[in-house]
């Protein structure tokens, strides 16, 4: 499937021109292709982003800031149920740059955005890598803890945890940890399903930051894949006896 692109350059120009209020049109030669055959449909972008932008403003009524742990919760399953993206374009940088700045950008900004302060350029993944992307985040936190046994898929991701958890515990090492270690992870962090009351301290060094660096070590030689939940559970128990609790 294929798809469009957009180079950092071309979409800081665009992005850059709307926070200062210019209608910044995107020619079609400015535009890539990634991917071959069918075109991906673009309107399945144009139905989530109306979706997630009511919810957005909603989230902003009487000039409250957006609760974004909130929000982010509320999105995950329609950015990742109702795009529909195939493999190629999951892992194609420049695509999401052009779903965030093309389709998503009001979101983007309703969801990052201050008072005379507009949303950073690398929540567009601009001069960012992709999992600086706003909307690859939120797909890659759906699809990491999605369980396809659950009445909900998307339980897990929902979760009301800290955003910093899910970026740099979840996220940032998907390709080295397997699905169902990142489930637990959630489940052992976040205990109760409707709090953001987390178990190990979120921020400090001897908290679950200590947790991540005792479990990228352990990758190298636990096949976690292969463990029960409850096995997966015990190593957690046993590797955070001493870290901080929160």
């Amino acid at each position: 499937m294929r798809g469009f692109t957009l180079s950092s350059e071309i979409a800081k120009k665009a992005a850059l021109a709307r926070q200062e209020g210019k209608d910044y049109k995107i020619l079609d030669d400015q535009r890539g292709v990634v991917g071959s055959g069918e075109a991906w449909d673009e309107s399945l972008a144009d139905s989530a982003a109306t979706i997630l932008n009511d919810r957005v403003y909603a989230l902003r009524q009487d000039g409250k800031r957006v609760d974004v742990n909130t929000f982010d919760a509320y999105a995950c399953e329609y950015i990742h149920s109702g795009l529909r993206l195939p493999p190629n374009l999951v892992a194609s940088e420049g695509f999401w740059r052009w779903l965030a700045v093309e389709k998503f950008s009001e979101t983007i900004e309703a969801r990052h955005a201050r008072p005379d302060n507009p949303a950073r350029l690398r929540n567009y993944g601009i001069e960012a890598s992709i999992e600086s992307n706003r909307l690859a985040i939120i797909w890659f936190r759906a699809n990491t803890v999605y369980d396809a046994d659950a009445d909900d898929p998307y339980h897990l991701a929902k979760r009301p945890a800290h955003t910093d958890f899910w970026e740099s515990a979840i996220i940032r090492h998907r390709y080295g940890w397997c699905n169902n270690l990142a489930r637990v992870f959630v489940k052992f962090q976040y205990r109760d399903p409707s709090s953001n009351k987390a178990h190990l301290h979120s921020t400090d060094n001897n908290g679950v930051r200590a947790l991540y660096r005792t479990l990228r070590q352990l990758q190298a030689t636990v096949a976690f894949e292969y463990l029960t939940d409850e096995q997966i559970w015990k190593i957690l128990e046993e590797k955070s006896a001493d870290l901080r609790k929160a």
